[in-house]
């Protein structure tokens, strides 16, 4: 599947956010990765990036992107879990949270995926 999405205010964002390179980042809305793919570019190998997304094929684009990289965890939930997930996962405490609230157009272009109107 093609998730294309133009993540606006990336760089400006993700340099707010992530200011320990050896930090723990939480994405909460991953979509298609933009912010993410930022955040790991500022960790060092000790960096740790959790994304959050409850969409099943943005968790799929996001392992085709990452692969193996240890520094990832992807989790298909809804950000709403967050504390509970982390705890569970023993990630707490975290230096960063980001959120991009909206929806993207992919998730609109398919309406078998449950947000769209068609």
């Amino acid at each position: 599947m093609d998730f294309h999405h133009i993540t606006v205010l990336l760089n400006e964002t993700v340099d707010a956010v992530v200011t320990n390179p050896t930090g723990k980042y939480v994405d909460c809305t991953l979509g298609g990765a933009g912010h993410s793919k930022r955040v790991l570019t500022k960790l060092k190998a000790t960096g740790k990036l959790i994304c959050f997304d409850q969409d099943a094929l943005a968790i799929g684009h996001a392992k085709e992107i990452f692969g193996e990289d240890e520094r990832v965890t992807l989790v298909n939930r809804n950000f709403e879990a967050l504390e509970e997930t982390l705890k569970e996962l023993e990630l707490l405490p975290v230096h960063g949270i980001l959120f991009d609230l909206g929806v993207s157009s992919p998730q609109l272009d398919e309406a078998e995926r449950g947000f769209s109107y068609m």
